[in-house]
């Protein structure tokens, strides 16, 4: 069986290359880590062995894992910590938090000669995968290795969870060899049990994107700064777009262009969920009678109706300097993005129809008249004009999102515990 997965993994390495090279995804400078071969920078924070080894695929995860590793860093005796990721900027969010504490690194491919030499480098004392990165061989390898394995803010979408029931056969003795599965919600749980993890070593601990989002709100002077290097002012309604993806752009910019028509003064920050796509955006904003571009070519004070983010890491001063948020892969059969980010800045939020992937959150946040659900781009501009028009109203539903995110924090602390619990526990797994 694993040699028809590496085989197939492998195929699917071969596919992916050129629509990677053709898209500007590959090469990149973790090219080489991603095949075990590891700099001397990587190579010397961990040349004790006896690492934590935290693993998020991207940018998302990373961010979400932001307050317990920075938990796991404050503590006065700990292990060397290493964070890896997939993507480069992913890469470049965990170096940044890293810093000169521990080591950031590119995961290795599933085969097992790269994740040998991860593990040799390494010698991880526990493997915390967050959310959803089940990957057969690196746990498999860590298993005989004797080392714990923990699943962290786990999550398992509707849409995942059918298809891992059809390769339920195989699931069922992946999950066995995994020590603990901390997951967001009892839904989550319920799926990752009827996938064939033991249900004893399930439990449910909250998310840890509630306290991520906590941490990562700018301060007053932030905003300030950003307000003046875009030309922001106070009687600019902004409608802010974060992590937009193919399929919705076109229709926030019809949207937006009808509701310039009531408020000209109004402006429209797009976050593509790719920053690879700004030049997609760029042709998409020609010819539609709007002014605008790159938020790194406009930041001179050139006058824009719609800016274009094309950097990373800067999402979150966007929105707070937003009137109205809009989170994007909701219009499209997606699953959404976070709407935590915003709702923790105070902020009234509007998605789509599509939030599968944070079904829970999504419940909380309008069970508390804290966000509102579109049932398809027919209602975004009636429902971004209505908060514009109203700030009273996008007042009290940002306020209502701001006091459920702090109420809802604490996550990062219960699971740091519970990966104490694990590290004093022999090991359950065969």
């Amino acid at each position: 069986m694993w040699i028809l997965y590496e085989v197939l993994l492998f195929i699917g390495l071969l596919l992916y290359i050129p629509k990677a090279v053709w898209r500007g995804r590959l090469p990149h400078r973790g090219w080489t880590m991603r095949l075990g071969r590891y700099p001397e920078a990587v190579r010397r924070p961990l040349a004790s062995g006896g690492a934590v080894w935290v693993h998020a695929v991207s940018v998302g995860e990373v961010i979400a894992a932001q307050p317990l590793i920075r938990l796991m860093l404050e503590e006065a005796r700990r292990p060397p910590l290493v964070l890896s990721t997939v993507t480069p900027a992913g890469f470049e969010v965990a170096s940044k938090l890293m810093g000169d504490d521990g080591a950031a690194m590119f995961a290795p491919f599933d085969f097992r000669a790269t994740v040998s030499r991860a593990l040799r480098l390494i010698r991880p004392r526990l493997l915390v995968l967050v959310e959803s990165e089940l990957w057969p061989t690196l746990i498999r390898l860590a298993r005989q290795e004797g080392v714990p394995v923990v699943v962290v803010n786990g999550r398992v979408s509707e849409r995942a969870f059918r298809r891992y029931l059809k390769v339920r056969r195989w699931m069922v003795p992946l999950l066995a060899q995994v020590d603990r599965f901390f997951m967001q919600t009892d839904a989550d749980a319920e799926r990752i049990t009827r996938m064939g993890a033991p249900p004893s070593r399930v439990h449910v601990l909250g998310s840890l994107k509630w306290d991520a989002s906590l941490m990562s709100r700018p301060d007053l002077a932030a905003l300030q700064q950003a307000a003046s290097t875009l030309g922001v002012k106070e009687d600019n309604p902004l409608i802010v777009a974060g992590s937009t993806h193919r399929g919705e752009e076109a229709a926030l910019l019809e949207a937006f262009a009808r509701i310039r028509g009531q408020q000209p003064r109004a402006k429209l920050i797009l976050a593509p969920r790719h920053v690879e796509r700004t030049g997609e955006l760029e042709e998409l904003l020609r010819g539609r009678g709007l002014r605008g571009g790159r938020v790194s070519s406009l930041a001179g004070g050139a006058e824009w109706d719609v800016a274009l983010v094309d950097t990373m890491g800067q999402l979150p001063l966007y929105y707070g300097l937003a009137s109205v948020v809009f989170v994007g892969g909701s219009l499209i059969p997606h699953g959404g993005q976070n709407p935590i980010e915003p709702a923790s800045l105070g902020k009234p939020v509007v998605f789509g129809p599509s939030m599968e992937n944070f079904a829970e959150i999504v419940q909380q946040l309008l069970a508390h008249q804290a966000a509102r659900q579109l049932r398809d781009a027919s209602e975004l501009t009636p429902a971004l004009q209505a908060l514009l028009d109203s700030r009273e109203d996008a007042s009290l539903m940002g306020a209502r999102a701001q006091a459920l995110v702090e109420r809802l924090g604490g996550t990062s602390r219960r699971t740091l515990d519970a990966l104490h619990g694990v590290l004093d526990t022999p090991s359950s797994t065969t």
